[in-house]
C-alpha cells in the first residue's frame, strides 16, 4: 500500500532513500485521495482564507505551523502553499502527526496542515477553524470551507495508505487481476460510504494514470524542495 509520502514527498527531499518512485515499482491503482486542510487555532485573528492570507502577508515570519516532521507530506505541502502564495510561516516539526495536532488544538502552535480525517473532529467541535482545503472539489464534510484554486496545490492531495503498487516489472496479468479486485471492492456501497465518510475521494484510476500521477507529484515536490531550499538536517 503506497502513500504520497513514500512515492513523492520523502524521495524528493531525501537523496539517500535508496529507490526511485517512478521506476522501481509497478503502479496498480490509486484507490482514494485524502484531501488536506489548513486549519488554525481559534485564537488566530482570521476565520477565512482571505483574512488568513492577508494576515500572513502583513506579518511574514510571525506565525508558525506544525507538521508530522521535516520532509513529511504536511511539511512539503505547506511549503508548496508558501511558494505559491508568497507567504512565510515558520515550520515547527514534530515526531508524528498526533503530537502536531495536539499542540495546535492546545494553542501551542497557531496553524496546522493536516489530513481531513484527523482534523475533522476538532473542526466540527470548534477547536480548530478550517481555512482552506487542498482538493479539486468542495467537500461535503466542509461545505462552507474554501477549496484551493491553485492547481498544483489542489492536485497534490495526500492519498495516504490507499494506493496499491507492486514490485518492479510485475506481470501484466497480475496487475490486471489486482486492479480489478481492488476496484470491485472499493465500489461496494458499504466500502464507498466508509471511505467517503472520512472526507476521502474515490479515485480508482488505471495503472497508467496512477503512474502519471506519481511522476507528476514527485516532480512537484522536487521543485518545492529546490525552490524552498529544504534539507532534512
Amino acid at each position: 500500500m503506497a502513500t504520497v509520502s513514500t512515492t513523492a514527498a520523502n524521495p524528493a527531499i531525501n537523496a539517500r532513500i535508496g529507490y526511485n518512485p517512478t521506476t522501481d515499482f509497478t503502479p496498480i491503482i490509486n484507490v482514494a485521495a485524502t484531501p488536506n486542510v489548513i486549519a488554525v487555532h481559534p485564537s488566530f485573528p482570521a476565520r477565512d482564507y482571505n483574512g488568513f492570507l492577508a494576515e500572513l502577508k502583513k506579518n511574514p515570519g510571525k506565525y508558525s505551523f506544525s507538521s508530522s516532521g521535516t520532509g513529511g507530506i504536511g511539511h512539503l505541502q505547506m511549503e508548496l502553499f508558501k511558494s505559491l502564495s508568497g507567504t512565510f510561516v515558520t515550520h515547527i516539526p514534530y515526531r508524528g502527526a498526533g503530537p502536531a495536532l495536539n499542540d495546535t488544538v492546545a494553542g501551542q502552535v497557531p496553524i496546522i496542515f493536516d489530513n481531513i480525517p484527523s482534523a475533522l473532529p476538532f473542526i466540527k467541535d470548534g477547536r480548530l477553524i478550517a481555512i482552506v482545503v487542498a482538493a479539486p472539489q468542495r467537500l461535503a464534510q466542509l461545505p462552507t470551507c474554501r477549496r484551493s484554486r491553485r492547481s498544483a496545490w489542489s492536485r497534490s492531495t495526500a492519498w495516504r495508505t490507499t494506493a496499491c503498487s507492486g514490485r518492479k516489472n510485475l506481470p501484466k496479468d497480475v496487475i490486471d487481476k489486482v486492479h480489478a479486485a481492488v476496484k470491485k471492492t472499493a465500489e461496494l456501497p458499504e466500502v464507498r460510504k466508509r471511505i467517503e465518510d472520512t472526507g476521502s475521494l474515490l479515485i480508482l484510476n488505471t495503472p497508467d494514470q496512477f503512474a502519471a500521477q506519481i511522476k507528476a507529484e514527485f516532480e512537484i515536490y522536487k521543485q518545492v524542495v529546490e525552490k524552498q531550499k529544504l534539507k532534512l538536517d
